[in-house]
């Protein structure tokens, strides 16, 4: 087999990096010494490759898909309050967007980056922010937000204050296996003095807040 060896001398007596390739090739069969700058540049399309082989995306332009809104109403409520978060069901906690729904599910994951994003609107009711025996400024009220990845927080920030679109985003790695997503919001506790009632007759709750028109993605990369 002929054999030979190619040196491009450089100050200090180092090489060109390129010629160990070329010896490299050299030395070995065609076939054999083909290395990544020698592969055509279509090499790895995707019509090579199998399903879901680099990256996977889960999405859902309106979550939950029912109607875009999420699942929390009191059964004592005004009937133009929507499907609000309401002083009988806070209990100063997080709450699941999809309320009473199921964790959602990113099956295949096949271990890797994951990239969720969670976007919509909120509202937190002006009439929350004053309580009872306050009269100016207003107490300042808060949707807290936040994405739990197998029961672990990717990412919380502190959302909005009246009504504003909201975004939050967030990474991480994840062994492979199926993995659970959760979006959870948190309302400002409710005080002493916050209304909880309306003067209605009969009296009916007030609502604390509104989450609407839910949207998420997941892109789980592989390399």
């Amino acid at each position: 087999m002929k054999k030979w060896t190619k040196r491009q001398a450089r100050s200090g007596g180092t090489v060109e990096p390129a010629s160990v390739n070329d010896e490299f090739r050299a030395q070995q069969s065609s076939i054999t010494t083909l290395d990544r700058e020698q592969f055509d540049r279509n090499w790895t399309d995707d019509t090579y490759l199998t399903q879901y082989a680099i990256h996977r995306v889960y999405h859902s332009p309106r979550y939950p898909t029912g109607d875009g809104e999420q699942q929390l109403q009191s059964s004592n409520v005004p009937v133009n309050a929507f499907l609000s978060v309401t002083p009988p069901l806070d209990v100063g906690g997080w709450y699941d967007v999809d309320y009473g729904g199921s964790e959602i599910t990113l099956d295949g994951f096949k271990g890797g980056n994951l990239f969720v994003e969670w976007s919509g609107n909120a509202v937190v009711f002006g009439t929350f922010a004053s309580t009872t025996s306050l009269e100016f400024p207003l107490l300042p009220r808060y949707l807290g937000l936040r994405i739990l990845v197998n029961s672990t927080v990717l990412v919380e920030n502190r959302g909005p204050f009246c009504h504003e679109a909201f975004r939050i985003f967030g990474t991480g790695q994840f062994p492979p296996g199926d993995l659970t997503l959760r979006l959870q919001l948190k309302v400002t506790s409710v005080g002493p003095d916050d209304p909880l009632v309306t003067s209605n007759v009969p009296a009916e709750d007030v609502p604390q807040a509104h989450c609407y028109a839910n949207k998420y993605l997941a892109i789980g990369r592989f390399r």
